[in-house]
């Protein structure tokens, strides 16, 4: 079966501002905020109303957070999510706002859901709590590991009409369980980089990135989504198709 281009859905074409909640502030999420920030400008320069941003994360900034996440030493003890929506609403203009809490695994109403969380646990909760829900929300989940990561650009649950992208818990359900040992915090910058490389958040972040320029610019997505390899430096992208699912493990979909 040949692949099929998702059109932009209504709710990003510019009748009101696009409600996003993003789930973590931290390693990728740090880096893909300050990428969406810039393209909520981008938009708006165009005549689009922008964005409506809710930043959900409860952690705090760590030492050895500084160097690989957008934090500084003066911000060590405070929360990430407030100082990365306060600097950014300054820096560009923006009214986003902040919420010191993890997201709940029922979301908040909102057109898309954007997870920076490494954490297996919170995925499958995210993905299995939602699979029956009728609703139009998309979800942009970004996961990593130490020198690999991946992003896709899905729906949340069942929406109204149109073909249904399979999320991350649809293509790997219970084995997102697996593996959070890694996402234990480390002691310093030496020993996070020891355990994950410097360039995986940051390149993660610009794939996501990319497919929400898609989204906003060219009128719909061809690929929904890729993973990332960083040696050798691969990106091997998702094409929305039925028959590359099923080679993923995915077997809901449409056959014809």
């Amino acid at each position: 079966m040949s692949a099929r281009r998702f059109p932009t859905p209504e709710a990003f074409l510019g009748d009101r501002p696009v409600r996003i909640a993003v789930a973590g502030a931290g390693g990728t999420g740090s880096m893909l905020l300050d990428g969406l920030a810039r393209l909520d400008c981008a938009i708006r320069a165009q005549g689009h109303p922008g964005m409506a941003v809710t930043v959900y994360d409860d952690a705090r900034v760590r030492p050895a957070n500084v160097g690989r996440q957008r934090f500084t030493h003066v911000d060590v003890g405070h929360p990430k999510a407030t100082l990365l929506v306060h600097r950014l609403n300054g820096f560009y203009g923006l009214d986003w706002t902040a919420e010191v809490r993890r997201l709940d695994p029922a979301p908040p109403r909102c057109d898309l859901l954007i997870g920076c969380v490494d954490l297996g646990w919170f995925r499958h909760a995210l993905g299995k709590k939602n699979r029956r829900v009728q609703t139009d929300t998309l979800w942009l989940d970004t996961g990593n590991g130490s020198d690999r990561a991946q992003a896709f650009l899905s729906h949340l649950g069942t929406p109204s009409h149109g073909l249904r992208l399979p999320n991350i818990f649809d293509l790997y359900g219970d084995a997102l369980l697996t593996g959070d040992d890694s996402d234990l915090p480390s002691c310093s910058l030496a020993e996070a980089l020891a355990r994950q490389r410097w360039s995986i958040n940051p390149m993660i972040a610009q794939v996501a990135l990319t497919m929400l320029d898609d989204l906003f610019h060219r009128g719909g997505l061809d690929t929904h989504g890729a993973f990332v390899r960083l040696d050798p430096l691969t990106v091997t992208s998702i094409p929305i198709d039925p028959a590359s699912w099923a080679m993923l493990g995915y077997t809901d979909a449409p056959t014809a």
